[in-house]
């Protein structure tokens, strides 16, 4: 698509998330805003947590140009509703609200509908079908709640796979109208030449041991206590070797204290949040774990992949998350850490293999949005 005549203001897209730390929609974010344009499509971030905190991102979001605005606490859905109105009003007006809530966003959507905000899109990032078709009394009720403003404040529905489609939209996803968006990725920093003694010495990982790596925030659907007995499965198997947890997150204290009642705590290196993970991943790893109990699409693990390691995952995830060619093992969680253990065992054994292909690039990705905004903004 050509761009917008100079003689029109850019197209002002406000995108709603949590805490701009180290998670996978927040570094495609930083990722995005590099890529578009901000004469063309001017793009502000609102963060919606229930305890508002600066995140480590902040400071890269303006830097690349947008304005990032701390929303009001979610817990009071009345309080929520009057801080929300407020901060579109002041900092708008804006043409599209981008939300990348999972189920809370429908309720700002239908805020920023009654605010005039011609184009609201919800994009589904999880799977979460499971626990909310579990859900009873006061969950199931909310729930209903924002599937009703969902029916009411959306105007375009994205989903990165057809299960988180179906997570946030409901069975009849497809007749809705959503469409399938895959978030795209940082290929030019996973291409780039990396010493790998040189970063294994920066870690102090010994160059012959086995290095497992897991990339995401300290969250249960990330599901790190599992993933620590596979490791303590994999050393007593097959010997000394080290494991990588990369992102930070609530369970981190719970999960140092696992390492240490394990006896790994030498061996279990928690690096927190990581600038440099293309990096880690190119010249620190051997072999990529992930256990997750639910995804959408993970970035992570398409990241882990483009890097042409060896992957151990969940075999309940999204067809979509694996790239043809790709070094790539699903196993189910039910079998048990001494299965998943020697499943790294036989990756470690394959090696690195880069994918034959790969459509997950940022730089067509964030045309492919911008595509969509500046049509959508046309048709609403």
């Amino acid at each position: 698509m050509t761009p917008r005549s100079p003689d029109r203001r850019p197209l002002r897209v406000l995108h709603l998330t949590g805490t701009l730390d180290q998670g996978g929609i927040e570094t495609w974010l930083m990722n995005l805003l590099a890529q578009i344009d901000r004469q063309d499509v001017a793009m502000d971030i609102m963060t919606v947590t229930a305890r508002p905190r600066a995140g480590i991102y902040d400071e890269r979001a303006a830097q690349l140009g947008a304005h990032v605005i701390a929303g009001p606490a979610t817990g009071n859905p009345l309080t929520f509703a009057l801080g929300f109105v407020r901060l579109l009003r002041r900092y708008g007006p804006y043409d599209v609200v981008h939300s990348h809530i999972h189920h809370f966003g429908a309720l700002a959507l239908l805020l920023a509908r009654l605010c005039g905000v011609p184009v609201r899109v919800s994009t589904s990032h999880v799977d979460t079908h499971l626990s909310d078709d579990a859900a009873v009394g006061g969950r199931y009720w909310y729930l209903t709640a924002m599937r009703a403003a969902m029916q009411l404040g959306v105007t375009d529905r994205l989903a990165v796979s057809p299960q988180s489609a179906r997570a946030l939209f409901g069975p009849d996803w497809q007749a809705l109208g959503t469409q399938i968006m895959p978030l795209g990725i940082d290929l030019q920093a996973l291409s780039e030449p990396v010493d790998s003694r040189s970063v294994r010495a920066e870690l102090e990982l010994p160059a012959a041991e086995p290095v497992l790596v897991h990339v995401g925030q300290f969250r249960p659907e990330k599901n790190h206590r599992f993933l620590l007995e596979v490791f303590s499965a994999y050393v007593r198997r097959s010997g000394p070797a080290h494991l990588l947890l990369i992102g930070d997150g609530a369970l981190r204290s719970d999960i140092e204290q696992q390492a240490l009642e394990l006896g790994l705590e030498e061996r279990i290196h928690l690096l927190g949040p990581r600038p440099d993970v293309a990096r880690l991943l190119l010249g620190a790893a051997d072999v990529f774990v992930f256990p997750s109990l639910f995804e959408g699409l993970s970035l992570a693990l398409l990241e882990a992949q483009s890097a042409g390691l060896p992957c151990v995952v969940s075999s309940g995830l999204s067809a979509a998350s694996r790239l043809p060619g790709a070094a790539y093992e699903a196993v189910p969680l039910g079998s048990g850490p001494d299965v998943w253990a020697a499943a790294v065992s036989a990756a470690l054994a394959r090696g690195r293999t880069l994918p034959t292909s790969n459509p997950h690039d940022i730089v067509h990705g964030a045309q492919t949005l911008r595509h969509f905004y500046l049509s959508a903004g046309t048709l609403h």
